[in-house]
């Protein structure tokens, strides 16, 4: 049967660059989305097709002082993700694992926005 979509694969970049590059390779048609990983609220968001636009931005960044500590994740884009009303949203939930054998965890608090 058909499973169910939940994460797309997501990198850090720079370190995770090769990684990166192998799974552009195998979908060279995806669309990808990169944000910092220090959290975007909407600033630095942009979206990549082209291996070059990610070799454009590493050589930026290499040139720029104040961005090169700064990490970016990159992830496939979903062009048309699941909505409630009419809208996006996340789920934040937190779990502690203790032991994966056998499996124990607790869930924490969570929220959505």
């Amino acid at each position: 049967g058909r499973g169910i979509f939940i994460v797309p694969n997501s990198y850090l970049l720079p370190a995770d660059y090769s990684m990166f590059v192998e799974e552009f390779r195998r979908y060279p048609s995806f669309m990808w989305i990169m944000k910092p990983s220090n959290g975007a609220q909407g600033r630095g968001i942009f979206i990549v097709n082209k291996l070059e636009q990610i070799k454009k931005w590493m050589s930026s960044r290499s040139a720029d002082k104040d961005s090169q500590g700064l990490n970016y994740v990159i992830s496939r884009y979903i062009e048309r993700p699941l909505l409630i009303g009419g809208r996006k949203f996340d789920l934040r939930i937190y779990v502690l694992v203790t032991s994966f054998r056998p499996l124990r965890m607790y869930l924490g608090d969570g929220f959505a926005r």
